[in-house]
């Protein structure tokens, strides 16, 4: 499986796991089981916002704050012309629950796979530097 592929399903089954429009889901459990599991149900919600938060960083470093606002205005847009076309509609069903899923989990798996350029010259320099500084073989 190619790195891409990975870290995307990765990301869309713990934005699945977190909240998806089945019972089957994080919200839901915990909602239920506060009362007599609290402390499993704090211990788990903290992984689980742990996992999500490496996802959120990787995408903040990546893109920057400017370019998540920039992405969250293109996908507004897009949402916009959707709606106003009538492929989409403005209501919290199943459909739209998981189109958002998958397209946050796609931002995400994108953004952890995306190498900055700044990041792939510092490797080259780094290298190169070792290759100009190691010692000839003598034979």
């Amino acid at each position: 499986m190619s790195g891409f592929l990975l870290r995307w399903l990765v990301a869309f089954l713990l934005l699945a796991a977190t909240y998806n429009p089945t019972e089957y889901n994080y919200i839901a459990w915990a909602q239920d089981n506060f009362a007599t599991s609290k402390p499993l149900v704090i211990g788990l919600g903290v992984m689980l916002a742990l996992a999500l938060l490496i996802y959120v960083v990787a995408a903040v470093r990546t893109l920057g704050l400017l370019g998540l606002f920039l992405l969250v205005v293109i996908m507004a847009l897009l949402g916009y012309i959707l709606v106003g076309n009538g492929t989409l509609q403005l209501e919290l069903n199943s459909f739209n629950i998981w189109g958002c899923a998958v397209l946050l989990s796609l931002i995400l798996g994108a953004t952890m796979s995306w190498r900055s350029p700044s990041k792939i010259r510092a490797q080259a320099k780094k290298a190169q530097k070792a290759r100009s500084t190691a010692k000839p073989a003598n034979a």
